[in-house]
């Protein structure tokens, strides 16, 4: 199970890396979404140095880097630096030019740059039951963007504070899908609903044999109740004076101790229902408590 989620995890941020890059304004709308959701660590000489341990996330800042005019004069790699074992934090040198570039305001904030956001500071998170889609952004500025573009867009969402970041939530499980299908993201839309039909497959088949298991249950309970009364009758002294229903229903308990009430009523000549079985057992106890007080007269039945 673990390894499934590590496979459906990795297959997310593949689609996300590789998605296609669009024209126009677009390109640089996301690639400021990613630096706003990037760890700023220092200032350098009046650049600003950007980190994350997501090393997919500067993939997808190098597949962009081209569409954006104002970058083609800097070279990405020469602004990256990446730990010799590909483990820990990738740090990101952004010069003074591009900064101001990325706080112009053209261009706007939507769906394209909340795609770059959620790449480099959110998360899909696929717990047992359900699964949500979350923001966890250092900015307060960037969360109420965020917060605003949501409700624009027409989504509901939670917000908290922890640990220091504002958390948003996502956790409408259409929502989330109609989301990454915005972010362009549709091989993880089919796997996210396929997941959710197998869930709901699996719940109503645990939901039946849980069902199954107390009905077997709750049976075996009365057809044990049932010997008892069954055995107990035989010692009644007027036992000889019961209907032949009556006698032939004790008979075929005693002789079909696992037997349904709907099974001994078929066993029954003529066949009887389930619920004239059990009118004819409540018949039988009302007439053998106490075993000590005898009981006269006539007993009539259906």
């Amino acid at each position: 199970m673990k390894g499934s989620r590590t496979t459906l995890t990795s297959s997310i941020w593949d689609e996300w890396t590789a998605g296609p890059v669009a024209e126009g304004e677009k390109p640089r709308e996301e690639i400021r979404g990613i630096f706003e959701g990037l760890h700023t660590e220092e200032r350098d000489g009046g650049s600003i140095v950007y980190s994350s341990s997501r090393l997919w996330v500067f993939r997808r800042l190098r597949t962009l880097w081209s569409s954006w005019e104002e970058a083609r004069d800097f070279d990405f790699a020469s602004l990256l630096s990446i730990p010799p074992s590909l483990k820990g934090k990738v740090f990101f040198r952004l010069p003074p030019q591009l900064l101001t570039s990325l706080d112009h305001e053209s261009g706007g904030r939507g769906m394209e740059w909340l795609k770059g956001l959620w790449g480099s500071c959110g998360s899909l998170y696929l717990p047992k039951t359900g699964y949500y889609l979350c923001f966890r952004i250092s900015s307060k500025q960037t969360e109420e963007r965020t917060v605003r573009l949501l409700k624009k867009k027409g989504f509901s969402f939670g917000k908290r504070r922890i640990q220091e970041k504002f958390e948003i939530t996502i956790r409408n499980q259409q929502e989330i899908v109609d989301i990454l299908a915005r972010f362009h993201m549709f091989k993880t839309t089919l796997l996210l609903e396929e997941k959710a039909i197998l869930r709901s497959l699996r719940n109503q088949a645990n939901k039946l044999v849980n069902c199954d298991a107390s009905n077997i249950r709750k049976s075996l309970e009365a057809a044990s109740r049932q010997i008892e009364i069954a055995r107990t009758v035989l010692e009644f002294p007027d036992y000889r004076e019961f209907p032949a229903v009556l006698k032939q229903l004790v008979t075929t308990r005693l002789e079909n101790p696992s037997a349904t009430l709907e099974e001994l009523g078929r066993m029954q000549s003529p066949p009887v229902s389930k619920s004239t079985v059990k009118y004819r057992w409540k018949k039988i106890e009302s007439h053998i408590a106490p075993l000590s007080q005898r009981r006269k007269g006539a007993f009539k039945t259906d």
